[in-house]
């Protein structure tokens, strides 16, 4: 019940931050919202967040890549940052939990 609990609030606000980003984007090709969107999920999908960063990172600065500003791009950027954080949250992290659980019960037999 918990669980669910916190799943949903993190939806929730997963979904306020798509939601202020793209009420808030100003139709400029290189728009700040970028950085409310970037530290919004990079904080919901930290640590796997960090990748997604790095990547851009690489993009931007090894080869001088840069993506403009749209509501498509944002769209994207904040899928990939919800999927990698709810994957991380929600499916690999309570498995991991259970592994654990059940590898306590097994050393304490």
């Amino acid at each position: 019940m918990v669980m669910k609990i916190i799943k949903s609030l993190w939806v929730v606000a997963t979904l306020i931050v798509l939601f202020v980003t793209l009420y808030a984007f100003d139709g400029q090709s290189f728009s700040d919202i970028w950085v409310f969107l970037t530290w919004g999920m990079l904080i919901l999908s930290f640590p796997l967040s960090l990748v997604v960063s790095l990547v851009h990172y690489i993009l931007g600065d090894w080869f001088s890549i840069t993506i403009q500003t749209s509501y498509l791009s944002l769209g994207i950027e904040w899928t990939i940052y919800f999927v990698l954080g709810y994957v991380q949250w929600f499916v690999s992290l309570p498995q991991l939990w259970s592994k654990w659980k059940a590898r306590k019960v097994v050393r304490n037999k």
